[in-house]
């Protein structure tokens, strides 16, 4: 089974992350501040979970993230900003800025190209998350 290892940073307007497997980097993330693992408006806490594939009715195939205390439905799946998740993992290929109707985000750029890059890493098979916030 493999095992991925995600090292982040929060501040008070989102937690951004490196995800690696083994030594080698495989994609950036973006995800909600810390706010205490509060249901939607939060990351989830540092810990080790077992990520299993789903198939999600909002976001198709994409991975669950098992056992988050006093959360359900923890997803990888494809998105930017923080407007796109309410305490899931959005993988990214890069960090920047975008400019959109709503205002100017801290975002993960290139989502698609990262969640692609994941899944065929991956290849269906569950696995193990390990999460250290910073």
């Amino acid at each position: 089974m493999k095992r991925l290892k995600l090292i982040t940073f929060s501040n008070n307007l989102c937690t951004t992350g490196k995800l690696y497997h083994d030594k080698d980097m495989v994609c950036y993330t973006m995800e909600l501040p810390w706010l205490k693992n509060a249901k939607n408006i939060s990351c989830i806490p540092a810990g080790e979970y077992m990520v299993k594939m789903t198939n999600s009715n909002k976001y198709g195939p994409c991975y669950k993230i098992r056992n988050v205390t006093g959360r359900t439905d923890i997803l990888i799946h494809k998105g930017n900003t923080t407007l796109d998740t309410e305490g899931c993992i959005l993988p990214a290929s890069t960090i920047g800025v975008l400019d959109t109707m709503k205002g100017t985000y801290i975002a993960g750029l290139s989502s698609k190209n990262a969640y692609v890059k994941l899944m065929n890493l991956l290849g269906g098979e569950s696995f193990t998350l390990t999460i250290e916030r910073h």
